[in-house]
């Protein structure tokens, strides 16, 4: 199997799964009192420790959630509540994941001011329309570091120095699910208030992530505990937890392989395959992912015949895949309706090796030739 669908999940590491087998072993819940539980926290705060160190900062500002969906909805609610009587607007961008657009979607029907804010033709925020509409009333700006359907880094370091002048009430929310454990995330050095990431991204387990909150208050989205700061309140999922920290341990953040292996996929498709267009750039890339359209075909085509080649291959956002629609991305990129309905994204999580690279372009070149000529 080759599976170049890493951006939706991964698959998880023999260290997640030693990790959480801990959890069998130390079962009691960590809300306890007594021994076994005093040890459940004890792994649980260990784990902390280490994704806060990957995030450079103190793990009393780490609160787990049940993923960066969750992470992401905490940051965007509670930061809005906790600030509406300061003002109105929120800003975000035009290619957000779902977890997020969706929750300023709500934000809108509940009467707060909503912006926008556009991006270039290859998928950057528009940092010219971010500052034109920051404000005195601005609460909320949320802008990802990498989008999940290009890989394109966005300059989320150059958002608060903005807004510090133009926005002095409004808190900074990065969505680094696509970043965290392959790029540096730096939310000390960027001035980001909120920062979501998610375990399954980078070899952990689903149903776990986290969320970065600086010493601002926010309101919390679930009540009835007072675990966690009473923020995320009720009983962590220390499994979860555990492999989430083993996963981050084993990250080390350098993104130089995959740049160069998405450079080299890049040059082979393009050397074997024509009328192909790469949505986005080398340059400004994570590396992780490469969004590339095949001009006549349908791109959910393509999908199902390379099954046959057992090589897994994704549309776009797996979060948008059961409500199937132009790419929200690539739409916001200005792209045609072509380039949109022939695009495929490919994401890695570690190079292919050379034989499997080979393999994989001639499978998609079979394939894009047999479509082709039944849509003629």
């Amino acid at each position: 199997m080759i599976y170049l669908d890493n951006a939706a999940t991964t698959k998880p590491s023999e260290a997640a799964f030693k990790a959480a087998a801990q959890a069998v072993e130390c079962f009691a819940n960590p809300s306890s009192l007594y021994g076994p539980g005093l040890e459940a926290q004890k792994l649980i705060e260990k784990s902390k420790g280490i994704i806060a160190s990957k995030l450079g900062i103190d793990r009393k500002n780490i609160f787990f959630t049940s993923g960066g969906t969750e992470a992401n909805n905490t940051a965007i609610f509670g930061a809005a509540y906790a600030k509406r009587r300061l003002g109105n607007r929120v800003i975000t961008t035009k290619v957000e994941h779902p977890s997020v657009l969706e929750a300023f979607k709500k934000l809108g029907e509940e009467g707060f001011e909503v912006v926008y804010v556009g991006v270039d033709e290859n998928g950057i925020v528009n940092m010219d329309e971010l500052e034109a509409a920051l404000n005195e009333d601005t609460i909320l700006v949320s802008v990802m570091h990498v989008n999940n359907e290009t890989g394109m880094i966005m300059p989320v370091e150059r958002i608060k120095p903005m807004q510090e002048k133009l926005a002095p009430k409004a808190m900074l929310h990065c969505d680094c699910v696509q970043s965290f454990g392959k790029l540096p995330v730096l939310p000390k050095k960027w001035g980001a208030d909120m920062v979501s990431i998610s375990a399954h991204k980078i070899r952990g387990f689903k149903g776990c992530g986290a969320l970065y909150v600086r010493d601002a208050k926010i309101r919390p989205l679930i009540f009835g505990g007072e675990q966690q700061q009473g923020l995320r309140p009720g009983t962590e999922n220390v499994a979860g937890i555990l492999a989430f920290g083993a996963a981050a341990q084993e990250c080390d953040c350098d993104n130089s392989r995959l740049l160069k292996f998405r450079a080299e996929f890049e040059d082979e498709i393009k050397k074997n395959i024509d009328n192909v267009i790469i949505n986005g750039t080398a340059k400004n890339n994570s590396g992780s992912v490469i969004n590339i359209s095949f001009l006549g075909i349908k791109a959910e085509i393509l999908l199902h015949a390379l099954e046959k080649h057992e090589i897994y291959v994704s549309t776009g956002s797996a979060c948008s895949s059961h409500k199937p629609q132009p790419s929200h991305v690539l739409t916001a990129m200005g792209k045609s309706r072509e380039e949109i309905a022939g695009a495929v994204r490919m994401s890695f999580i570690e190079p292919l090796e050379r034989e499997e690279l080979i393999y994989t372009v001639e499978a998609i070149k079979k394939e894009v030739n047999t479509i082709r000529r039944y849509m003629r």
